[in-house]
């Protein structure tokens, strides 16, 4: 990849079991990379993500969380999605737009069959993935516990890239494997640079060969090197993990903690450097190069308050400006997003993700260009298997229920309504009770 499309705004989304701690993981993001400034908590209710009521109420992501930021000068849009597995239809469409996966887990052995969904899904993509072990600052917390415990439930090797170091009980840093370097945690500043402890280097000697080995089985020079007894400059040993990260051969395992900063840094610096870009995301969803041609693929719609119904999309090529029409549809406002605050912009280039206002026609996985004839492989939407019967409060307003449930349908594929005319009943479908709730 050249450093033109790696500098190309890029897209990552945070995907994971419910309580991981992908919200505050974001928060942590956002707030390193100047997007906020100020880091809000679940606890006081002032995240960026899970900004609706019923988040708010729950305290859980309901819904899928955009936000824009600039890191070290270049473009990102970071995805939070909903961890519960009845509202995972929200992650499956943002991780077919993203360019790579951040799977948060926590450290613990009890918690590895909860991700298994997840991994299947990026699996089966080869979509580009780290595990990031979340809440490492806990005693009880095991890196290699958790890769033992999770790693039965994934196709691709779980590399370790980092050791912890720990004083006492608790984690205070880590060693950076390929780059073999020794950081002490400073929260939301940067690490500081320190010694290796005598005390991990057997491990990471350990923790870095077997991590040259993991990569050498997707490269034969690096594989004819170790056989030679033949150790790689570290320049070359960052270019056989962004290549294997890129290609989506192995997932790369990264730790830290996010409701205090510690290893988020580190996670960052990782994303700018691996991820490839947008390009490799359009060939992924089936996309031909289209020259100059304006096209975009949409992934989740909302109903967004003042400005109405809203359509995110991620730009797969040339560029949209408002007022332009795409698939017979007016863009009626083009904004970027930060949780619920929208931001004016006048265009949307190649890897922008981008929410298109009052485009009444479209629907989620639905691909835009001015013809409206190009057409890419969508994944179908999660089956319903769990119906509930409702009725509105007030028996006026049961003539406007089923235009209400229809925009749910749209925001949500994965939930669908029908009226049942034996027993005069409005049913709704989704993937559980908390789903309908």
């Amino acid at each position: 990849m050249t450093d033109k499309q790696s500098s190309a705004p890029r897209c990552t989304a945070l995907v994971g079991p419910y309580l991981s701690g992908k919200t505050t993981l974001m928060e942590s993001m956002l707030f390193i990379s100047g997007a906020i400034g100020r880091r809000g908590s679940i606890g006081e209710g002032n995240t960026v993500g899970d900004a609706s009521p019923e988040a708010r109420a729950r305290e859980m992501s309901t819904e899928l969380n955009v936000a824009h930021a600039e890191y070290l000068g270049e473009s990102w849009t970071f995805l939070d999605c909903p961890g519960s597995i009845e509202l995972s239809q929200d992650a499956y469409n943002a991780v077919m737009v993203a360019d790579a996966a951040v799977l948060v887990c926590e450290p613990s052995t009890d918690k590895a069959l909860t991700i298994a969904p997840f991994l299947k899904f990026l699996d089966d993509r080869k979509i580009p993935t780290i595990l990031f072990l979340n809440k490492m600052d806990h005693p009880e917390a095991s890196a290699q516990a958790a890769i033992e415990a999770i790693k039965d439930y994934t196709q691709r090797p779980l590399v370790l890239r980092e050791v912890p170091i720990r004083e006492g009980e608790a984690v205070t840093g880590f060693v950076e494997l390929a780059g073999e370097r020794a950081f002490k945690w400073r929260g939301d500043q940067a690490s500081e640079r320190i010694d290796t402890p005598d005390s991990v280097k057997g491990r990471v000697e350990e923790a870095r060969q077997n991590m040259l080995e993991s990569l050498a089985d997707f490269d034969d020079v690096l594989l004819e090197k170790l056989l030679e007894d033949e150790t790689p400059p570290i320049e070359e040993v960052y270019g056989y993990t962004t290549k294997v990260f890129r290609e989506g051969g192995s997932i790369p395992v990264l730790f830290g903690s996010s409701v205090n900063g510690n290893g988020v840094r580190r996670l960052l610096k990782a994303l700018r450097h691996e991820t490839p870009g947008p390009t490799e995301a359009a060939q992924r969803l089936g996309f031909e190069a289209s020259g100059g041609d304006t096209v975009a693929q949409v992934f989740k719609t909302t109903q967004a308050g003042q400005t109405g119904k809203l359509s995110l999309a991620r730009v797969v090529s040339g560029e949209i400006a408002d007022g332009m029409t795409l698939n017979g549809e007016r863009v009626g406002g083009l904004f970027r997003m930060l949780g619920n605050k929208q931001e004016k912009i006048a265009k949307a280039g190649p890897g922008d993700v981008a929410g298109l206002a009052r485009m009444e026609g479209v629907k989620t996985g639905d691909t835009l260009s001015p013809s409206g004839e190009v057409e890419t492989e969508w994944p179908a939407p999660l089956k319903p298997f769990y119906s509930m019967a409702v009725h509105a409060e007030k028996q006026a307003d049961e003539v406007k229920l089923p235009g209400a449930l229809a925009k749910l349908a749209e925001e949500d594929p994965s939930f669908s309504f029908v009226s049942v005319k034996d027993t005069s009943q409005l049913v709704i479908w989704g993937q559980g009770d908390q789903h309908l709730q």
